[in-house]
């Protein structure tokens, strides 16, 4: 979600420059007793970031000129979805999410609704497919493999651990709570790590993950962890991959494309920017005018494509040859 949520800044409930009515006395917040009206807070909210959010809001437009032009529209349902993708990603931190943000759902809808049309503009259902296909694998479920481990500060003392274990003398639960150097969080858990991905991190480690019997005890091994070390695996259990359609992963394949995609992303709204006629009556903000004029004079000139030649009437002559003789009328019938 954070992927696909863009950068929202606070909503400016001013018409550039004048307050809501009424909110010169209404409290924003007190500080030791002290009030901060809504007035005070809108105009100095508008100081920092009504340059910024006049110039978002010009692109919004620049950006919906241009999905009209190209017929080409965000239903509700999609941005709908769009918004549930997201909340499915944070699952119970959503509300929490938001609380931090500071955002609502419906602005969150409408930066996702953004997204959308650029997606729609750059991106045709068969690019998507045609990338899905040339990325097959990419989008596939990898083998994955659940294990523990106990993390031990030499190799003497892990292969001490390991012959106690494997002879029946210590269990490997036991082992990681009293043994392994292994971070709290991790002893916790009882040591166990996963599911991880098969060819993700380190790749020995990997190799092992996937190849050693499950539920045995591997050799001693050494750590990667910056304090040195080895550790023992146990792994628990392995599922195979699973091969993903189209449609299963059209949503990871559109995210991943469009990612691939941020320099066309960025030309277009260069362009979009360039090209753009803007008037900005607000004094304040008179210099955003001036951006935008200056963008339309760097743009370089469009060089005219020379007209196509006009294809000549009649059979074509070989090259080399002479041109036949036009033909003559034919002669009239004499009378009979």
């Amino acid at each position: 979600m954070k992927r696909l949520i863009a950068p929202v800044l606070l909503a400016i409930a001013v018409t550039l420059g004048t307050a809501p009515t009424g909110c010169a006395k209404r409290a924003v917040a007190k500080v030791n007793g002290d009030m901060i009206t809504e007035q005070e807070f809108y105009g100095r909210l508008e100081d920092i970031a009504g340059r910024q959010v006049l110039d978002r809001l010009i692109l919004e437009h620049l950006i919906a000129q241009k999905a009209k032009v190209k017929g080409i529209e965000v239903t509700d349902a999609e941005a709908n979805q769009a918004l549930e993708t997201g909340k499915k990603q944070f699952g119970a931190r959503w509300q929490e999410f938001l609380k931090m943000s500071g955002q609502s759902e419906d602005s969150i809808k409408h930066d996702l609704r953004q997204r959308l049309v650029l997606e729609k503009l750059l991106m045709s259902d068969n690019e998507l497919k045609e990338y899905y296909e040339q990325n097959r694998t990419k989008f596939d479920d990898p083998p994955q493999a659940t294990y523990r481990r106990i993390v031990l500060k030499n190799k003497q003392e892990a292969d001490q651990v390991r012959q106690e274990i494997v002879s029946g003398k210590l269990d490997f639960a036991q082992a990681v709570k009293d043994k392994s150097t292994d971070d709290p969080m991790s002893k916790q858990r009882g040591g166990e790590i996963g599911p991880v991905s098969e060819g993700a991190g380190d790749p020995n480690m990997s190799t092992l993950l996937f190849t050693v019997k499950i539920g045995e005890v591997s050799e001693p091994i050494p750590t990667t962890f910056p304090q040195g070390g080895y550790q023992l695996i146990e792994v628990l259990k392995r599922t195979e991959g699973k091969k993903r359609t189209f449609g299963e992963v059209r949503d990871r394949v559109r995210e991943s494309l469009f990612a691939a995609k941020q320099a066309e992303v960025e030309k277009l709204i260069s362009d979009l920017r360039a090209d753009a006629m803007v008037t900005v009556f607000q004094p304040k903000y008179q210099s955003l005018a001036e951006q935008y004029a200056k963008l339309r004079e760097q743009k370089p000139p469009q060089i005219p494509s020379a007209p196509t030649p006009a294809a000549p009437k009649g059979p074509q002559q070989p090259p080399g040859q002479p041109a036949a003789p036009a033909q003559q009328p034919a002669a009239p019938t004499p009378p009979k």
